[in-house]
């Protein structure tokens, strides 16, 4: 079954894919942040934001939220447990309200990091940051770059989503349904190949050094 990759780099020639990757790694953070400060009409502004940004980059709505939905059933399902009344049954609709505003601030920085992966080449972006790092000397180290270090680490998130897509896919080919025996069977699994890419990762990162 064919999915859409999260996080997953798309080549492209328009203005998010030439704006400097270290302001859109700053309008990220920014994002991110301020959409579990704002109210409904700020997070409604930042939604509309993404959404045309998202249309100008040439990237769908449904690619913008592609391997959100385990985040988002996880969140709905703490949600509805801390509104929930035991004695009386019932919600608390305060509680309710504010859960619901956290989920859609879940939701504006997933899709927010999702436009930042697929505009954003992680070389560009160990690029731009080490131009400051050389800058700064007690800051550079000869042995050890941090823009490379975390140029890597964000190259593993994608491959998170990517490890965890293809763990799903094996799981329904054979006959598995989603559900709470999946995510048992899946999720050791997916480890398992983190695991295993974190190697290959620390191995790069150990013939890159001398960059």
């Amino acid at each position: 079954m064919a999915q859409e990759l999260a996080f997953e780099y798309t080549p492209g020639a328009g203005p998010l894919h030439r704006l400097h990757p270290f302001i859109k790694l700053l309008l990220m953070a920014a994002v991110s942040i301020g959409a579990l400060q704002a109210d409904l009409k700020g997070q409604a502004l930042m939604s509309i934001a993404i959404i045309v940004s998202a249309r100008i980059g040439g990237i769908s709505l449904r690619k913008l939220l592609a391997g959100a939905r385990p985040i988002l059933i996880t969140t709905v399902f703490i949600v509805g447990l801390a509104a929930l009344h035991v004695n009386p049954i019932g919600f608390n609709p305060e509680a309710l309200t504010s859960g619901l505003q956290f989920l859609w601030a879940i939701g504006i920085s997933f899709s927010m990091a999702s436009l930042f992966f697929y505009t954003t080449k992680l070389t560009e972006l160990r690029d731009a940051i080490e131009s400051v790092e050389t800058r700064i000397p007690w800051f550079h180290s000869p042995y050890l770059r941090f823009s490379l270090l975390f140029s890597l680490t964000l190259g593993f998130i994608p491959r998170v989503f990517y490890e965890w897509s293809e763990a799903e896919d094996a799981w329904l080919a054979r006959g598995g349904k989603r559900g709470i025996s999946m995510m048992i069977h899946v999720i050791p699994s997916v480890l398992e190949r983190l695991i295993m890419s974190a190697k290959e990762t620390a191995h790069a990162l150990e013939l890159r050094l001398g960059r």
